[in-house]
């Protein structure tokens, strides 16, 4: 009987080391071109997110005739006690008040839950997210999940599907998302939102 040839024989240990090598090699050159791509995906991620929520929004104030408020929340990072406070939360309420006084609130209907910016992104502040610093803004503080008491500023989406900003000089509003541990954007990693103030339509833009 004829003993089995050479094509039947396992990998040799030299054969299994040099393969080994070989993907060693491969993975060390490729992991770290992966890093840009799995930040630019998150990012993108959730710009498209907050492009979603916002549209939701204004669609609930046009189907529903009522204005929808759209809310920012500003708080340190719960993770890091005492860290910055940046804009890391969002959600939309229609508020009800009363038709003899309309300064009193009788109640507020959840439109959109409270949504935290995926980690490590946020709203940069000053020129490069002008919505969230309009002195036209509502201002208040409300619990939000993982942070006590926070601050928030809040424009509205009107029936008419235009914003309640249509009435200040300027065109379009910016919102701008970027990592919290950059203090302004950074070419290639930032994405920015306008804001129609007049027809309330969204678009993002990127470098």
């Amino acid at each position: 009987m004829k003993s089995r040839n050479s094509r039947d024989r396992g990998f040799t240990l030299i054969e299994i080391l040099v393969v080994l090598a070989i993907i060693a090699v491969i993975v060390t050159f490729t992991v770290p071109n992966l890093e840009p791509v799995l930040k630019g995906s998150k990012l993108k991620q959730a710009a498209d997110d907050l492009e979603r929520a916002l549209a939701n929004a204004q669609q609930v104030a046009i189907t529903q005739n009522h204005p929808v408020e759209f809310r920012f929340f500003r708080y340190d990072d719960p993770d890091s006690p005492g860290s910055e406070s940046f804009f890391r939360s969002y959600q939309a309420v229609q508020v009800i008040t009363s038709p003899e006084d309309h300064r009193k609130v009788i109640e507020e209907k959840v439109v959109t839950q409270v949504e935290s910016f995926q980690s490590p992104f946020v709203l940069a502040e000053g020129e490069f997210s002008t919505l969230i610093n309009s002195d036209a803004l509502e201002q208040g503080s409300a619990d939000v999940p993982r942070a006590d008491n926070a601050e928030y500023v809040a424009f509205e989406f009107r029936p008419n599907g235009a914003t309640n900003l249509a009435t200040v000089d300027m065109p379009y509003w910016t919102l701008t998302l970027i990592r919290d541990s950059d203090n302004k954007p950074v070419v290639g990693e930032f994405i920015t939102l306008t804001v129609d103030a007049y027809n309330g339509q969204i678009r993002q833009f990127q470098p």
